[in-house]
């Protein structure tokens, strides 16, 4: 298991380093490389943000049951 810190930085780091490895190198390779990349990096955000945002709703859902 990864730390949470770590867990939590990667989708930024698959965006950086495909920015990166983009701008630095010249070749189409490395491109398609940086690509595919900060397709990961964006959708493991965006996955990540959707699935929190369910679970929230879920919770919010489930507390206003208890309440009743």
């Amino acid at each position: 298991m990864l730390p949470k810190m770590l867990y939590e930085l990667l989708p930024f780091m698959y965006l950086s380093v495909g920015v990166g490895g983009g701008v630095a190198i010249n070749s189409i390779i490395v491109f398609i490389a940086s690509v595919l990349l900060m397709s990961t990096g964006i959708l493991v955000l965006t996955m990540r943000i959707t699935y929190r945002r369910e679970i929230r709703r879920v919770r919010r859902s489930y507390d206003l049951a208890q309440m009743c």
